[in-house]
């Protein structure tokens, strides 16, 4: 297990804690008294002692975090983290729940290459495709290089106390919004931070604005501020693409706040009293980047803020300043500005940005990078060279890589995609640094005041250099933040995973240790369910590989005859186990395990306005059935083709016909057929509507079986065989289920808040098995 709970405490270790209790002063607001509500602690005054035993900071200068103020775990989000912002969508408001043990499988650390220099790992992509799973935003305490936080827009909060030999989650599992954009943290004392939720450069995940510690992750109070008329405008119901892409704090003021917003530039200045706190705007704008400069050992009055635009304070945060915009080599046609700021104490009145541009606030048709200067004396604008000819263009959700040494104004790192760049005259030239040094796709990269350490955070994990950027160490260990598209299970009395992740390929569990098996982006996979050896990986655009042997992946296969989507979508049959498929612009079939394929439907056949099978199911009960999402190409609005006769040795004569047209409009990620009839299904629609989102078609109408899943977002629906048609459901707040006959859905608790998008179970061993993105693969018993 990744995670640590807290030791049993002997009657001698209470006793010692009370007298010590006994001799702190007690004051309520010192420990945060509202943060520790829970629907039963107004009963019980000795729960309530013991957890302010466990929770009183006495030395509120405190610069350290011991072993026993690890997180806690919590069954399911509740009262253990204080009140929820009115109106937030959250696990808490599903009210049929049943406690669930589950049981962390990983990866909590880079898995090893299986079979690096093969077909599957080229000698080109070792180690840049490898890891744990997404980094976007790192902090490193001012004092201490060995105390750093990492932040996963979808796994949540990661910290360490030793430069990264080892991570602990930070407590935010259980949040109602897990992800975590950035981290702030009290310089004064490493307990108290500050966190906002979500994803502050992809939107991967949504915000709920931001939440506060006082006692290094055990609990958690939202700041977003009572008062609607001055709070931060974030956490309420529709709020689905919102975004703080950074929280900052005055370096010698704790209390005082920014926060860079896709809503503006907020302020608070004294967050010292959650409940009578106020945010104020102090300017319009999509903001990513806030920057405190200091004169020496003395803050200076100046604040500089920048996103879409750069925005100044000479006077502390009273007033300010929209300043004129960067130069942009082609603003027609890439009008999204996004800057990322850097300065130097050895020249403070120069601001460097990273300036990138795009056609839109995504990732989409990026514009050309360059780097550019502004001087807050002259307030102008120097531009300084592209980041884009002899280099890898900076994509602007990529802007935070880059950064500048305190201690040489002229040391510049910059990256990207591999390989990073350094530069030692101030940005004009840029050299490579060895290729293979890390993970493709670096996020944040920042120096500390020793000029010579540098963190990066990237879509494998973390990073470091102890040279000023020439050599690097992988630092993940304890770090379980993989982001899961597809898994499968082997039917083995061992635990054997092998899941599709993004941008660090599919990933093999067997043996109790986790391997590395091809690269690019994993989707779906195949354990053949009587030879466990025999395996099917993916990447993006069909790319697929083969093992028979569990040792490598590079079995040659034949051509899939198919352009596919970006995520491939693969399945064996259920019957016929030398049978399987793939979808894309034709759904193919291979009956010889991946040697020769053919097409078994033709979307061009179907219509014009259709371009591609998005997915497609099968059913252990009827093995001729299936049903396959083809998508239109004008809305989102996906038809649903079914054949009863799939398994047709010649190809030309299975029929297809076309279901009904589907009530709502969405993306389906999946479909069960009813066990007892071929002709009827269950849908499932990815939306967040309290209706309309799971849906049982009866091969005439469609009856909306939605009923109590309220704003979850569902991702995968599998049925367990041999059961009363018992269906699991995995969503973002976790996984439901329910049987024929119950009026409403049980959501399992247990898991972390990341979104449950795959689900397989082991019938030799009766496990479920989950796979989320952002916390790895899960593993827990049957319902029956």
């Amino acid at each position: 297990m990744l995670f640590s709970v807290q030791p049993k405490r002997t009657y001698a270790q209470f006793a010692i804690l009370l007298g010590a209790f006994m001799k702190c002063q007690f004051q309520i607001n010192s420990i945060g008294f509202s943060e520790i509500t829970s629907t039963r602690f107004l009963s019980s005054c000795l729960l309530v002692l013991i957890i302010l035993i466990g929770n009183q900071t006495c030395a509120q200068d405190s610069d350290s975090i011991g072993v026993s103020e690890m997180p806690m775990l919590s069954k399911h989000y509740g009262g253990h983290y204080g009140p929820i912002p009115k109106g937030l969508q959250n696990r808490n408001e599903i009210k049929k729940t049943k406690e669930w043990q589950w049981e962390y499988l990983g990866p909590n650390a880079t898995p090893k290459e299986l079979n690096p220099g093969g077909k599957a790992i080229p000698a080109y992509s070792e180690n840049r495709g490898n890891g744990t799973g997404r980094i976007n935003y790192l902090y490193v305490h001012p004092r201490k290089k060995n105390l750093v936080w990492a932040c996963s827009p979808t796994g949540g909060l990661w910290y360490t106390r030793d430069g990264g030999e080892n991570w602990l989650e930070g407590g935010t599992d259980f949040l109602p919004i897990s992800g975590v954009s950035s981290v702030a943290v009290n310089p004064k004392n490493s307990k108290q931070w500050i966190i906002a939720t979500g994803d502050g450069d992809d939107v991967f995940k949504h915000t709920d604005g931001l939440w506060r510690t006082r006692n290094a992750g055990k609990t958690y109070k939202n700041i977003n501020g009572g008062d609607i008329s001055t709070a931060l405008p974030f956490g309420q119901p529709g709020d689905f693409y919102s975004q703080i892409s950074e929280i900052t704090c005055h370096p010698r003021n704790f209390n005082f706040l920014v926060a860079s917003t896709d809503r503006g530039l907020w302020i608070c200045e004294d967050a010292s009293r959650p409940a009578s706190m106020k945010w104020k705007r102090v300017s319009e704008g999509h903001f990513y980047d806030v920057e405190f400069l200091t004169l020496g050992k003395k803050t200076s009055n100046t604040i500089v803020a920048a996103g879409d635009r750069l925005a100044v304070s000479y006077d502390g945060g009273s007033t300010w300043e929209q300043m004129p915009s960067p130069i942009l080599t082609d603003k027609e046609n890439f009008p999204f500005l996004r800057m990322s700021i850097e300065w130097s104490p050895g020249d403070p009145r120069k601001i460097y940005a990273a300036v990138t541009c795009s056609k839109a606030e995504t990732m989409s048709s990026i514009g050309e990078a360059s780097l550019q200067v502004f001087n807050l004396n002259t307030r102008t604008w120097e531009f300084i060279r592209t980041l884009k000819k002899e280099m890898n263009n900076m994509m602007p959700t990529r802007a935070r890589a880059f950064a500048i040494s305190p201690i040489d104004a002229g040391l510049i790192m910059c990256g990207n995609v591999q390989p990073l760049y350094r530069s030692e005259d101030g940005g004009l030239n840029f050299s490579k640094i060895a290729k293979n040094q890390m993970h493709d796709d670096c996020h944040h990269l920042g120096f500390w005041k020793d000029g010579k350490t540098i963190w990066v955070g990237h879509d494998g994990g973390v990073s470091t250099s102890q040279d000023a950027g020439f050599t690097w160490e992988l630092r993940d260990n304890g770090i379980g933040a993989a982001n899961i598209f597809g898994l499968s299970v082997a039917q083995t009395q061992d635990n054997q995973v092998l899941y599709g992740g993004y941008d660090t390929g599919c990933n093999l569990l067997k043996n109790g240790e986790w391997s590395h098996v091809n690269w690019g982006d994993g989707f779906e996979t195949i354990i053949h369910p009587d030879n466990a050896d025999i395996m099917f990986a993916t990447n993006q655009n069909g790319g697929l590989c083969k093992s028979i042997d569990a040792a490598r992946f590079e079995e040659p296969i034949g051509s899939l005859q198919t352009k596919t989507e970006w995520h491939t979508w693969i399945r064996m049959h259920p019957v016929d186990h030398n049978m399987i498929f793939c979808s894309g612009t034709k759904l193919v079939r291979s009956r010889d395990l991946g040697k020769t394929w053919e097409s078994v439907l033709n979307v061009q056949d179907l219509g014009s306005h259709l371009f591609n099978v998005y997915r497609f199911f099968m059913s252990h009960n009827h093995v001729g059935a299936m049903y396959a999402v083809v998508l239109n190409s004008k809305e989102v609005k996906p038809e649903i083709w079914r054949t009863l006769n799939i398994n047709e040795p010649d190809a030309t004569k299975i029929v297809w016909e076309k279901l009904p047209d589907i009530p709502v409009k969405g993306w389906i990620p999946a479909i069960v057929i009813d066990p007892n009839d071929p002709f009827k299904c269950w849908i499932l629609f990815s939306n967040r509507d309290k209706k309309e989102k799971v849906w049982f078609f009866d091969n005439r109408n469609y009856i909306d079986e939605t009923r109590n899943l309220g704003f979850s977002q569902g991702e995968s629906m599998i049925l367990q065989k041999g059961t009363q048609q018992r269906i699991y459901l995995g969503t973002d707040y976790g996984v439901f289920t329910r049987v024929k006959g119950e009026t409403e859905w049980t959501l399992l608790t247990g898991l972390p808040g990341a979104d449950v998008r795959a689900l397989d179970i082991n019938y030799k061993t009766r496990k479920l098995v989950a796979g989320t993105y952002g916390r790895g693969v899960w593993i827990s018993n049957l319902v029956d």
